[in-house]
């Protein structure tokens, strides 16, 4: 009987079988346009970026971490084979507190195809399964191996890494309400990466900010879910 190869790590978890697909990376997003925040009848809204991608596989995005800019992916749509990413990647806030936007890297990652191309060195480690098809190239850019992993209440610190690149989402709107009587402001804010130094970490980042509205504020809300991320090394990404 062929049982073909397995790898645990030192927790005896399984990390790699050669029955199971891996990843490879499949391209690279293209930038459309950087909208920078602005301000309409007293209200202020967050600037962003938009890509597109062309492709009918279904795909995990990662995301580039410049070094002291907030980032991460804000929404995703597909129609007819092309997918669009809405992102945000932040820094040099205004006098409000709204991030200048700039444009950041974004890959597509899938599962691996039985025509997978070889690294850029032509030279590393090519598993197949049962049936003869390439079930693991890890000389081809992949996120089989993360350097590093952290959620919204805890950091990640990253070891020796060519370039950080991260994936995960950005956990949705924090609400408050600023009394400013007789009336109050809504302002709603979210979660994004931020790298500084050897650390990657959630950061707030304003996204809408209300002129003043009237009556007594209610409640604020905070988004609670442990949102998780990991961070691989993009070097070799295209």
């Amino acid at each position: 009987m062929n049982t073909g190869l397995r790898i645990s790590n030192a927790m005896q978890e399984l990390v790699v079988h050669s029955e199971s697909r891996g990843t490879e990376c499949i391209g690279k997003a293209t930038l459309s346009h950087v909208e920078q925040p602005s301000t309409s009848g007293g209200v202020r809204t967050a600037g962003y970026s938009r890509y597109t991608f062309t492709s009918a596989r279904p795909v995990l995005w990662a995301v580039d971490l410049p070094l002291g800019r907030r980032v991460g992916i804000v929404g995703t749509g597909y129609k007819n084979g092309v997918y669009t990413i809405g992102a945000y990647c932040g820094g040099n806030p205004d006098y409000a507190g709204f991030d200048q936007q700039y444009a950041v890297d974004i890959w597509a990652f899938s599962t691996i195809s039985a025509a997978s191309s070889r690294g850029s060195s032509g030279f590393g480690l090519l598993l197949r399964n049962s049936n003869g098809a390439i079930a693991h190239d890890f000389a081809a850019p992949n996120i089989t191996f993360p350097v590093a992993a952290g959620n919204v209440s805890s950091a990640a610190y990253l070891p020796a890494t060519g370039r950080p690149v991260a994936i995960g989402n950005s956990p949705y709107y924090d609400v408050d309400y600023i009394d400013r009587e007789p009336g109050y402001i809504k302002v709603d804010s979210r979660q994004f990466l931020l790298r500084e130094n050897d650390r990657v970490a959630y950061s707030t980042g304003l996204m809408f900010m209300s002129g003043l509205m009237n009556g007594n504020p209610p409640e604020g809300s905070t988004v609670s879910d442990p949102s998780p991320f990991f961070v691989i090394d993009g070097q070799f990404l295209p």
